[in-house]
Order: C-alpha cells, then structure tokens, then sequence
C-alpha cells in the first residue's frame, strides 16, 4: 500500500510545485479525478484523509520551479527593456511618419500644408470622426482578439476579429449615408466641399479599422510599411500624373485600404488554418456585449479626449468666420509637436507592462503565503521607481522635443512650419498635458491587466468631461488658445484617478493579483 500512495502522490504532483499543505494535495487528488470511492480504495473514508496520508510523501521528490512565463525565454534586461520601448515606439511610429512627412515635403497620407483652410478643416474633421467612430470598435477587436491568440484558441481569435471588424464595417457606412443625408437635409456645407469631408472620413475609418486587426497580431512593421507606401503612393500620382491634392491622397489611401485588407483577409485565415482540435463556438452576443462594453466605451471616449480640445479651439476660431469650427494653424501645429514628446514616451509604456509580468513571474513564487505584505511592499517599491523613471524621461524628451522646435523654427521656412509665440504656449501645456496622459495610460493598461477596466473607463469619461467644460470657459472666456489648458485639465483628471487607484492596487498587491482573474 506504501508504494501505491507514492505513486498516487508522484502521479498529482508531476510537473507541479511543491503543494503547500494537505489542503493543495487534496485539491490535486480532485483535479486528477480522485473520489470519495477511489479513496476507499487506498484504504481512507474520503479525498481529505487520503491527502493527509499523501502529505508525509512530500520529501520523496525534487520538484520543478513553476513560472508564468518560460524564464528561459526572457532575454537580460538591458536587451528586453530596448527591445520593447522600440516595440512600443513602433505603436506610435505612424504618427510621427505623418509629422516628419508634413514638414519635410508639406504633405503626408492625410494631411498637407498647401491645401485651404476649408479644405483642412473639414478633412481634419472627417479624420477625427474616423478615430472616434472606429476607436471603441479598435479596442474590442484588439482585446477579445489577443485574448484568444494569447490563449492558444486560434479559430476563434479569427472568427471575433472578422465578425467585429465587419460590424464596424457596417456602422462606416451606415455614419457615412446619415452624415450625408444630413447635409443634403440641411446644408451644412456646399456639396463640392462636403466631398473632402466625407472622403476622408470613409476611407481613413476604414484604413484605422485595418489597423486595429494589425495591432493584435502585434505587426506594427507592417503598419508602418502601409504608412509609407501609402505616402510612397502620393508622390508618382501627383508629380507624374498630376493629380492634385487632396484628391490623390484620397486615391492613395483607398488603394492601400484595399491591399491591407486583404492582407488583413489572409492572416485571419492563417490563423483558422493554424488550429486542429478547438472549440468554435463563441459566447452568446449578450455575454460578448457584457463583458466588452467597458472597453467600447473607453475606446470610444480615449479618441473624443484627444481631438476634443483641437474642436474647442477651432469652435471659438469659428466665430469670426460665422460657422461652426474652423482650422487654425498656429494651435494645429503646437499640439503637433507636443505629440512627439507622447510618441517618445510610448515607448515606455510597452516597457513597464513587460517588466511588471516579469517581476510578477518571479516574485509571487518568491513569497510564501504569511509573507504576503512583503510582497506587497516590493511591488509598492517597484511601481514609485517606475514613476522616478518616468519623471526623468518625460523630461528629457520634453528637451529633446524641445530643442526640435527651435532648430525647426530657426531653419525652415514660416509657410512650412508657421509656429508662432501662440503655438509655442500650446507646445508647452500640450507637452506637459501628454506627459499626465502617457502616464495615466500607463495605469490603464496595468488596469486592465488586472481586471479592473471599470475604473479607466470612469476615468476616462470623467476626463473627457473636464476638458470639455475647462476648454469651453478657458478658450470662448480667456482666450481660443487656452482651449489647450482644458486638455492640460483632462489629462491631470485622468492621471490621479489612475494613478491613486493603482497605487492602492501595488500596496495591496496580493489581494488585486489573486483576485484579478
């Protein structure tokens, strides 16, 4: 009977940890199939006795170090921490592409400096009706789609990807016919402009909701190859054939929507194909809706905070031409450049969730359970060294950025770079708005890895709010400019809503970490 308990104990316990207590090997008896009436056969009245009897064997093996991610597979931290802050950069490349483009040729995929100010404004709007049409539709594909990548179930990832990037699809065109018969009901704007508006509107939803199948697959090079051929794209079109702007660019990111999609098309059916035995069957419609509409409507609201102050702003630009926004250069392209210190910045972003799974790996095998505050206290330590960190290099890219702006200004020419004393104040409170808000995100995705999504959500929408409200009074009372003190707003609202709820969670760690999933 001696030998069979030990091969009863060997075969609960194979590629497992050391158990804790008799209650651990009782929960293995019970995992392997082990019944009150099989216990009867090792001769005990039940699972608890036999585990009692099991836990005297718990010395008669060597058992393995159990990790959340293979330790073999991290590389040194020097390495890793380089490799994903360009990983994260990566994210934010396109973005800087259309800036860098812009100021160099005066053009890039959808935005140019020769065009007029109708033209851009309505253009610049139909682009940001694009993010916030697609941007909570973005954000479910790119959570529910990783989530089964990341979990090995291929046909599903593939059929939750198809099915909501088709749903966004749908509501891409059904916002495209009410936006015109809108118009047509009650001509906002002359048919011939109306044009501009909504072909930028179509064809970039389309191209971001592309994009966000991209993200999944974390293909961010691609993305960036897209970017810069659909550039590549505008230069023969124009200077060759003659088409003029915007027109071509226009034909230019419609044809690379085309060929992205159906790249897009076959990593999803590469994906169906990679799978053998898989459930296929996704949860009911009601589920999918419950359990992502948090993340809908952060989505949703992330993309209304990032133009919100830029439509205030153009609102009160507005008034002198009698209509509803009008695009204003000097506030355009301060908070242009004040983008860049949020590119840099993203970077670091990718690094502090990497690096938070590592210690994570490493550290909650480390403790024992009565230990469970110093665990705490070393995932408290480890979140106020990341903020120091953080500190030190939204001031350097702040310099960097910075030190940008007076070598631009000082040698490219005003027509090229018209950044006047008034964008150098949005420059200064936008850099310092994006600093909040690249942090605040920062605690959204550790938020988010913690099952705690209803707290960004709330977050967000609150910041929203504020930017709304400080924009509004600073911008149509003080002066249009200080439409970016409401972003500046937002952005602090954002951060300490976070910021206190995640520091809450580290000095807790323990409770958020086993209560997270």
């Amino acid at each position: 009977m001696d030998e069979k308990l030990k091969e009863l104990y060997l075969a609960i316990t194979e590629n497992r940890g050391e158990p804790l207590d008799f209650w651990e090997i009782a929960a293995l008896l019970e995992v392997y199939g082990i019944r009150d009436v099989d216990a009867a056969e090792y001769g005990y009245a039940n699972v608890f006795e036999l585990a009692q009897a099991l836990e005297k064997y718990k010395d008669i093996k060597t058992y393995p170090k159990v990790n959340l991610v293979q330790t073999q597979e991290i590389p040194p931290l020097r390495r890793r921490i380089v490799q994903n802050y360009l990983k994260g950069l990566a994210f934010a490349v396109p973005m800087f592409i259309q800036i860098l483009f812009t100021l160099v040729f005066g053009f890039a995929l959808w935005s140019n400096t020769s065009i007029n100010v109708m033209q851009a404004t309505l253009i610049a709007f139909g682009t940001f009706l694009a993010m916030i049409i697609t941007g909570g539709m973005a954000q479910v594909i790119g959570r529910k789609g990783l989530y089964y990548i990341k979990m090995n179930e291929d046909i599903l990832a593939a059929k939750v990807m198809e099915n909501f990037f088709f749903a966004g699809l749908a509501v891409i065109i059904v916002s495209a016919l009410l936006f015109t018969l809108f118009n047509q009901i009650f001509n906002v704007v002359d048919i011939s402009f109306f044009y501009y508006f909504i072909a930028a509107f179509v064809t970039l939803s389309i191209l971001f909701l592309i994009f966000a199948v991209y993200y999944v697959f974390e293909d961010y090079t691609t993305i960036v190859y897209f970017v810069l051929g659909g550039i590549a794209i505008v230069f023969p079109l124009h200077y060759v054939f003659g088409m003029p702007f915007p027109g071509v660019q226009f034909v230019a990111i419609a044809l690379l929507d085309i060929v992205a999609f159906y790249f897009m098309l076959k990593k999803i059916r590469n994906l169906r194909k990679k799978s053998e035995a898989e459930g296929e069957l996704l949860p009911r419609v009601s589920m999918l809706i419950y359990t992502l509409l948090p993340f809908f409507i952060y989505g949703l609201f992330y993309f209304i905070f990032l133009v919100l102050d830029r439509l205030i702003e153009w609102n009160t630009n507005a008034l002198e031409q009698g209509i509803f926004i009008w695009f204003d250069v000097q506030y355009e392209v301060g908070l242009d450049m004040a983008m860049i210190v949020l590119i840099l910045l993203m970077g670091f972003l990718e690094v502090v969730v990497y690096e938070l799974l590592y210690r994570i790996n490493e550290q909650v095998f480390e403790y024992p359970l009565h230990r469970y505050q110093d665990f705490n206290d070393y995932f408290s330590k480890f979140y106020a060294k990341i903020n120091r960190y953080y500190i030190l290099f939204s001031l350097a890219s702040f310099a960097v950025t910075l030190l940008l702006v007076l070598i631009l200004k000082a040698t490219v020419s005003i027509d090229r770079f018209p950044f006047s004393g008034d964008s150098m104040l949005v420059f200064v409170v936008g850099a310092v708005a994006y600093m909040f808000l690249t942090h605040s995100l920062m605690n959204a995705l550790i938020l988010f890895s913690f099952s705690r999504q209803h707290v960004v959500t709330k977050a967000i929408v609150t910041a929203t709010i504020a930017d709304f409200f400080i924009g509004m009074v600073a911008s149509h009372m003080i002066y249009k400019h200080y439409a970016v003190f409401g972003l500046l707003a937002g952005s602090l609202v954002f951060w300490y809503m976070t910021y206190k709820y995640v520091k809450k969670m580290f000095d807790n760690m323990d409770y958020y970490y086993y209560s997270a999933y």
